[in-house]
């Protein structure tokens, strides 16, 4: 029994020794062979060192896509796409049936610009009269592009001196020219500020102040004649404000929907 306990003893021993050898052999291997991998590295470094490495990426594709992004048409949804917009017809006064697919075959759209006409500020320089010590102007006055109908005639109005306002609070002398029993020529600064303007004597001062329009609305024959900026339009049953006229374009804003749209002198 005590022999049989020794021999496994020393077996026991054998293996534990054929273990450790064989732990420190493979340490051994990988040690080498991190030691080889690390001078391979290093030897790679010395024969690439001056080298550029190129690190190009190809984004070729993703260019396009942002050039697709670049180029995007927008989504119309007005006319004549009808997804949100379906088609109406329309009859005339004369009995005939057409069919709107622009949009702009009735309301706003579809009004005319015949004929604009230009309102002047007319001022003409009349006479010079003494009262007492105070010398006094007299002036002829045409508002053509007053508000008020009553303006828009002529009429003659006076100003004593510098500084002071006309009768009829049309303007002012601020400045006067030559013998002030007989000037050559005034400057009258406007009340309503529209700038100073220069009076002849013997001239006739006129500038444009405004403008009035024909218009016409071919779906329904309508026609308007020597309208002004402020005054309204009832057709394609909607109102429609007239905002402005100038020599060449009229703009109208449509009452339901505050749309403002500009017609052009044809």
């Amino acid at each position: 029994m005590d022999k049989l306990k020794q021999h496994f003893e020393k077996g026991i021993l054998a293996i534990a020794m054929l273990v450790m050898g064989y732990v420190a052999f493979t340490l051994y291997s990988d040690a080498d062979e991190q030691q080889t991998k690390i001078q391979e590295q290093v030897e790679d470094r010395e024969r690439g060192r001056g080298r550029k490495v190129s690190w190009e990426v190809d984004m070729s594709p993703y260019s396009s896509a942002l050039a697709k992004l670049d180029n995007v048409q927008p989504l119309t949804l007005s006319n004549p796409h009808n997804l949100f917009n379906p088609v109406q017809w329309r009859k005339t006064p004369q009995g005939t049936v057409f069919k709107v697919e622009q949009g702009n075959e009735i309301g706003a759209g579809a009004i005319s610009l015949d004929k604009t006409l230009p309102l002047y500020l007319k001022v003409e320089f009349r006479s010079v009269s003494k009262v007492g010590n105070i010398t006094r102007y007299r002036f002829a006055v045409t508002r053509e592009a007053a508000k008020r109908k009553k303006d828009r005639i002529r009429v003659t109005t006076s100003v004593d001196g510098l500084n002071v306002e006309d009768i009829r609070k049309i303007f002012r002398v601020v400045n006067i020219k030559g013998d002030t029993d007989n000037p050559t020529e005034l400057t009258l600064r406007m009340v309503d500020g529209s700038g100073d303007i220069t009076v002849l004597n013997g001239e006739v001062f006129s500038r444009v102040d405004g403008y009035t329009a024909d218009l016409s609305y071919p779906p329904n024959g309508k026609f308007f004649k020597n309208k002004r900026a402020g005054e309204k339009l009832f057709f394609a049953e909607d109102a429609h404000n007239i905002v402005a006229i100038n020599k060449a374009e009229a703009v109208l804003s449509t009452a339901s929907t505050s749309k403002r749209t500009t017609i052009r002198l044809k």
